[in-house]
């Protein structure tokens, strides 16, 4: 069988002893480029991502495409002892799994795409920060608009009582229609930019747009918590 581009990338990543995941973020790339990158064989890299790509494998961009040219541009140093900080982290035990999932927030903003239910769909676990918090709860993150912020499937923890501000991520509830029953409504992410007297308005990644949310339609916008936030760094 013909060694391709994936290949090469897969034996690289068994020599440095790095994940998918790792050798993404160590070439600046989003987390999830190189799973999607290796889960199909007929796709090939960008030109950035095969630039950022081939450094932190450590060989040469036209090794990675062809197997060919120098190979590895240095040998690979052996890993470096990490010590783990002497920090004590909480056990599942310790952390309740009692933040209920609301169901999905759409990363874009088209009627019918999801809804948000008055009931739990699912418990998730309380990050250490959040304990006694009133209120918190989860979605999934659905559809790809928000990349590569978030991901679709990435569950999100949104917090009632904490203002936003410009630039933070929100997820604004609103209701479908008039003709829907009762306690119909969905939801949306997107990054806060302002509100005015007429509309909210939230910024999208993919494709780049502002997207205008009338006020008589929003139920209410909420703050999307940040890594920091929810580990209380």
């Amino acid at each position: 069988m013909t060694e391709t581009i994936h290949d090469r990338i897969k034996e690289r990543l068994r020599i440095m002893d790095l994940s998918p995941q790792a050798a993404s973020m160590k070439a600046g790339l989003s987390k999830d480029t190189l799973r999607k990158l290796l889960a199909n064989r007929d796709q090939l890299p960008t030109g950035k991502t095969l630039s950022a790509l081939a450094p932190a494998l450590e060989v040469s961009e036209q090794w990675l495409l062809t197997g060919q040219d120098s190979g590895p541009s240095q040998p690979v140093q052996p890993q470096q002892e990490v010590r783990v900080a002497n920090i004590e982290l909480p056990t599942n035990s310790a952390m309740p799994k009692d933040v209920p999932v609301l169901g999905t927030a759409a990363g874009s903003h088209h009627r019918g795409a999801f809804q948000l239910t008055s009931d739990a769909i699912d418990y998730v676990r309380r990050p250490p920060a959040l304990m006694g918090t009133k209120d918190i709860y989860s979605l999934y993150v659905e559809g790809s608009s928000m990349e590569p912020q978030y991901w679709q499937g990435d569950l999100v923890y949104v917090h009632p009582h904490k203002p936003a501000r410009s630039g933070d991520a929100v997820v604004v509830q609103c209701r479908i229609g008039d003709e829907e029953p009762d306690g119909t409504v969905e939801a949306t992410i997107g990054l806060y930019v302002r509100r005015t007297g007429e509309a909210l308005i939230i910024r999208k990644h993919n494709p780049p747009a502002e997207i205008e949310i009338k006020n008589e339609a929003i139920i209410s916008y909420h703050k999307v918590l940040t890594m920091n936030e929810l580990f209380g760094i």
